[in-house]
């Protein structure tokens, strides 16, 4: 609930984020709210936007007009999409009372919403998509949201406190969104985010597909592989950008729902993990010894990730060797995922660490140290030596 102008520049703050990283934004709110109007005042910023009322189109406007040419068939884009291409800053496609858009609309709109592909056009790096909504029940005409469209979006519920609005019509100023560009470390950011995504869900294996029952609920956020990963890439942006703790749950429960991003935050915030580099620097120092299985999990998945990014055969052995580590001093079970990540990504010429044997049994049967299957930890040795 939004109920005062600290809480609505949080939200705007969070809209921000999306679109900085071009995911797309549903704002769902009562009539008469200014919606619309926040999305469009961008315009003072340069930005260029094109607002479409949803119901006024028809799917071949979302999917192209098929055409012959020269023979073949092509999927023409319509006006708004090529003004959209040829705008040379950035840009946001708006759909406007979406949820008047019926199921062959919302249909249609899945593949630009996913791909930024209009037909044959393919939509450049500068738009990004935005959606506002009434609820059904109060929507002229409207329709619940199919999940798979559902899921393509962030969800925030919208109001327009008395605070704001009181403020704000005396002065004509009102809050705006801001948007950010990526820094250079957003890279570094966005694989931790994802190793903590990866990390609960080997933990709450049943979270990362759960699509709701009732039809209301479906045509809100909920966990999918796709929302996960939208999670991540805003909490990247978020941390970066030192948003406050409420800006960065209200992005997860955006995207996941808010059941399961309490449930994840929660969980993230007691991890307190050492850093990644310190741990390749001495991966024998104990990091792994009484840590619970999830913990040693997110700690080797960290290197894995440091060690896919740097590409070197020194960051790939100390990853290795961290995972040996965690194994005799945690337990093999835990290690394992990280370590068959490690050996099907192994830099040429690298060597293979003798304490691989350790993991002798579970990587013979996967066909990852080849030439030990069937020779146990003997066999394994040998092959380490390779």
């Amino acid at each position: 609930m939004i109920r005062n102008r600290t809480d609505y520049e949080h939200l705007l703050q969070a809209m921000g984020l999306c679109v900085s990283v071009r995911i797309p934004v549903l704002i769902w709110g009562d009539p008469g709210q200014g919606k619309t109007a926040v999305v469009e005042a961008v315009r003072a910023d340069g930005w260029h936007v094109e607002t479409l009322i949803i119901s006024h189109y028809e799917p071949s406007d979302f999917a192209g007009l098929p055409m012959l040419v020269e023979g073949r068939v092509e999927l023409a884009p319509p006006a708004w999409a090529v003004r959209l291409r040829d705008h040379t800053g950035p840009s946001i496609a708006f759909f406007d009372e979406f949820s008047t858009a019926s199921p062959a609309l919302q249909a249609a709109a899945l593949r630009p919403l996913t791909h930024y592909e209009v037909g044959s056009l393919q939509l450049p790096e500068t738009v990004s998509f935005m959606a506002a909504a009434n609820p059904a029940d109060v929507a002229a005409a409207g329709w619940e949201l199919a999940a798979p469209t559902a899921s393509r979006f962030v969800h925030f519920d919208w109001e327009l406190p008395l605070e704001v609005y009181g403020e704000a019509l005396v002065t004509g100023r009102w809050p705006t969104m801001p948007v950010y560009e990526p820094g250079v470390d957003y890279p570094e950011e966005l694989a931790r985010q994802r190793v903590l995504v990866s990390g609960f869900l080997r933990a709450r294996e049943s979270q990362l597909s759960s699509i709701p029952k009732a039809a209301v609920d479906r045509g809100k956020a909920f966990p999918t592989p796709r929302t996960w990963d939208y999670a991540a890439r805003l909490l990247a942006l978020a941390v970066q950008k030192e948003a406050p703790p409420k800006v960065r749950q209200l992005l997860v429960a955006g995207c996941i729902g808010e059941a399961a991003a309490y449930e994840f935050l929660s969980w993230a915030q007691i991890q307190d993990l050492p850093d990644t580099d310190e741990v390749l620097a001495a991966p024998t120092a104990g990091w792994f010894t009484g840590t619970r299985a999830d913990r040693v999990y997110v700690i080797l998945q960290g290197a894995v990730a440091l060690a896919a990014a740097r590409g070197d055969g020194d960051t790939w052995g100390a990853a290795v060797r961290a995972c040996c580590a965690a194994a005799a001093e945690a337990g093999v079970d835990a290690a394992v995922p990280a370590v068959r990540a490690l050996l099907r990504s192994r830099p040429a010429g690298s060597t293979l660490p003798a304490e691989v044997t350790v993991f002798g049994p579970v990587l013979s049967l996967a066909g990852l140290l080849p030439g030990a299957a069937g020779s146990g930890a003997g066999g394994a040795g040998r092959a380490a030596r390779r």
